[in-house]
């Protein structure tokens, strides 16, 4: 009888792992639909949104602003993304921002191939090459949310 118990309780252990196992996405993969998009020279309070679409080839359009109304500035992108994990993706595209107070208020574009990364509890994905094209240490901080 005990051995019949023991043999049960392995069985549902090995059955439940594998279900939850087998639930889970797969690691390379981002939810499609609305995100929210941050430069935290505009707010971290009143995002804007992209749009990620996953396409036939397994990468991801993503395109989407955030712009302040009064005073004009904004964050742009628009491009392809990889899931190269569920903490790193790879941009390939265009990034434009404008914030009044920084590269004389004009337009600083970033065109190629670019890094978003989440570390530690974040539930966001920032963009690692964040120097603004004011250089001097500015930087820009563009986030892309997971929800």
């Amino acid at each position: 009888m005990k051995k019949f118990f023991g043999a049960c309780l392995l069985t549902a252990a090995l059955l439940t792992g594998y279900a939850s196992y087998a639930q889970q996405p797969a690691a390379n993969t981002l939810r499609e639909g609305k995100h929210d998009l941050t430069l935290q020279w505009i707010s971290w309070d009143r995002p804007g949104k992209v749009m990620i679409k996953k396409q036939k080839d397994g990468t991801y359009t993503v395109k989407g602003e955030q712009r302040d109304a009064k005073s004009g500035d904004f964050v742009t992108i628009d491009g392809t993304l990889t899931a190269d994990s569920p903490k790193e993706l790879t941009f390939n595209g265009i990034i434009r921002t404008q914030y009044s107070n920084v590269n004389g208020g004009k337009v600083c574009e970033k065109n190629g191939t670019y890094h978003f990364v989440s570390k530690g509890a974040r539930k966001y994905w920032r963009l690692q090459e964040m120097d603004n094209c004011e250089g001097n240490n500015v930087v820009d901080y563009v986030d892309i949310y997971f929800k």
